[in-house]
């Protein structure tokens, strides 16, 4: 018992420095919409702790692993719509355009990952026992907050930070000219090397 104890305090001290570290990442590649997604994630957290609380779940270590992934959901979700606002941008959208399309065309790719994810879930749930059930569990709740967060949250704090006059491209972020590489171009020595390893 004293072991476990001790795992789930050094787990939960992980998962927020882990939370510190993303929120900081954000920032200084997206900059305003990282620290939109940096708010969303911390109500994102808030959110899935105070549901555990509400349900009187016990927080087990495969629950804290849940979490801890339902956040690097949150997070992959939120670099999908910045990407793409971005992209936008640099298309030659204004700052409001391209963070109404960019939020549009993200959804399919975001709605896509967690489905299947949450299929896994699911599975898990019905096949598995104990511990594996209590992962899989927190895991589906993880998604579905994490969807929500990242498609009403972060929609509606960005938007809302636009509307006070945050309006200038170079806050949201300059989508960089990528080098190309010919993977096919070089398969040999991609297979040799896969061969190797």
């Amino acid at each position: 018992a004293q072991l476990g104890e001790e795992a789930i305090s050094t787990s939960l001290i992980a998962g927020l420095i882990g939370l510190i570290i993303v929120i900081l990442f954000m920032i200084i590649a997206y900059r305003v919409p990282g620290a939109v997604a940096g708010l969303s994630l911390i109500f994102y957290t808030a959110t899935i702790l105070l549901t555990f609380n509400a349900f009187d779940i016990t927080l087990t270590l495969p629950g804290i692993a849940g979490i801890i992934l339902g956040i690097g959901m949150a997070v992959d979700a939120n670099v999908i719509i910045y990407a793409r606002i971005r992209e936008e941008i640099a298309a030659g959208l204004s700052v409001h355009a391209a963070i109404k399309s960019g939020v549009g065309k993200a959804f399919s790719a975001i709605f896509d990952g967690n489905i299947t994810t949450l299929i896994a879930a699911c599975v898990l749930m019905w096949l598995g026992s104990g511990s594996v059930k209590g992962f899989a569990y927190t895991l589906a709740m993880g998604i579905v907050i994490s969807m929500f967060t990242a498609l009403v949250v972060s929609r509606f704090v960005i938007n809302a930070v636009y509307a006070i006059g945050v309006r200038d491209p170079k806050f949201y972020g300059i989508a960089k000219e990528r080098k190309v590489v010919d993977f096919v171009g070089k398969r040999k020595i991609f297979f040799a090397v896969s061969i190797i390893l």
